[in-house]
């Protein structure tokens, strides 16, 4: 966004802002993404414990993705005029992405703004927190990007202080409730029940061993792009036939290269990846914070980070996997991966399982505290202890 299409932006919702704020409140909460037209994971498992909580309280939905071309602005637009109005109606409201009407209008007293970001843990520096020339990708923004939270909630005390860098907040604002969503994964018996529901759903996966390919992106907006060296079809190649590579793209980002190895099956990159985790012996990643969740599982994760040197200067790391107390193992070829997945097979211990589970509890929280995690997030943001921001803090 330059910086005339922010100044019209401003104008046009601040003014909608300001009409609104002359109607009462209602008792609700608004569920906001620029993510997509559907509740994420982290809004979705708010929507339903608060929904047990509180079910008197009214929920409604300001849901769509930001667009690129002149149409699409225009069409965002129009959509963030009725965001707008629900925003300063609304006491309570709660997203997980930056979202425009929070940063750029007066925030209006009484209600309250809750950041559940789309992550767990805190793996890649995002937000203020951002490191080289990344730092500068949102322009005209930059100064106005993540303002007007009231708390952020996160997955673990350990995150606090990566979280309150990313949007400048006070790090007591920082709440530890652990993961919103996944908890499921450190049940033994949901993620067998889940696994052969997989099965059933995706045939060609019945009888083999399953390397989850998922890579994040690089790059910001229109210039996002997956940027995985290694490609699935010669990773299939010098796997074992009864190896099979499931391709799961970021929902952001499709990978656009064709996999056409008979080994490889991509699926809709819309699934959330941890509800792929049950039928995968391996998962092949580089900077996905999807880690953090595949910690609950103990199984061989396995990491293209060849250029982690750049990468931690631009946009930077809040966690370096690498490090004695990290999980995963680093490769650099399809024939490291097949090494490294043989050498799980014959010993067994490839993956240290201690220090998988002492990762999982550092950035997800105790093991028997994360399925309550979405119900303690409700609890708290319908209690209403979050402390009030100051008048120069809401402008």
């Amino acid at each position: 966004m330059n910086q005339l299409e922010l100044t019209l932006t401003r104008l046009v919702l601040g003014l909608v802002a300001f009409v609104a704020q002359r109607f009462a409140l209602k008792n609700e909460v608004l569920f906001a993404s620029s993510r997509d037209h559907v509740l994420g994971p982290q809004l979705a498992a708010l929507s339903t414990a608060i929904r047990e909580a509180a079910p008197e309280r009214a929920q409604r939905v300001a849901l769509a993705p930001y667009g690129y071309g002149i149409t699409s602005k225009v069409r965002y637009l129009l959509h963030l005029i009725g965001a707008t109005w629900a925003l300063h109606r609304a006491k309570i409201t709660i997203i997980d992405n930056a979202w425009l009407p929070v940063h750029i209008t007066a925030r209006r007293s009484g209600s309250r703004v809750v950041q559940v970001w789309h992550a767990e843990g805190a793996y890649k520096r995002f937000g203020h927190a951002t490191r080289g020339a990344s730092a500068l990708a949102d322009g005209a923004l930059r100064a106005l990007i993540h303002r007007g939270y009231d708390a952020a909630l996160v997955s673990s005390k350990e995150v606090r202080p990566a979280y309150a860098e990313a949007f400048q907040l006070p790090v007591e604002r920082v709440y530890a409730v652990g993961p919103l969503h996944g908890a499921w994964l450190a049940s033994e018996a949901d993620v067998a029940a889940r696994a052969n529901a997989l099965r059933e759903q995706y045939p060609s996966i019945k009888g083999r061993r399953v390397l989850l390919y998922a890579p994040t992106f690089r790059g910001r907006g229109v210039s996002r792009r997956s940027a995985l060296a290694i490609s699935p079809d010669v990773i299939a190649a010098a796997l074992p036939p009864d190896w099979i590579v499931l391709i799961k793209a970021h929902p952001l980002v499709p990978i656009t290269d064709t996999a056409t190895h008979p080994s490889c099956l991509i699926v809709d990159r819309r699934t959330p990846v941890e509800d792929l985790f049950p039928v995968a012996d391996a998962l092949f990643t580089d900077y996905s914070s999807s880690v953090f969740l595949w910690s609950l599982m103990a199984r061989p994760l396995l990491l293209a980070i060849d250029d982690i040197a750049e990468y931690s200067q631009d946009p930077g790391l809040f966690t370096d996997l690498s490090t004695s107390d990290g999980i995963g193992q680093r490769v650099s070829s399809a024939a490291d991966i097949a090494a490294l997945l043989n050498a799980t097979e014959t010993h067994g211990d490839a993956v240290a399982r201690e220090r998988y589970h002492a990762f999982a509890e550092r950035y997800l929280g105790p093991r028997a505290e994360l399925e309550a995690a979405p119900a303690r997030a409700a609890a708290l943001i319908l209690s209403e202890e979050f402390p009030a921001q100051r008048r120069s803090e809401r402008q």
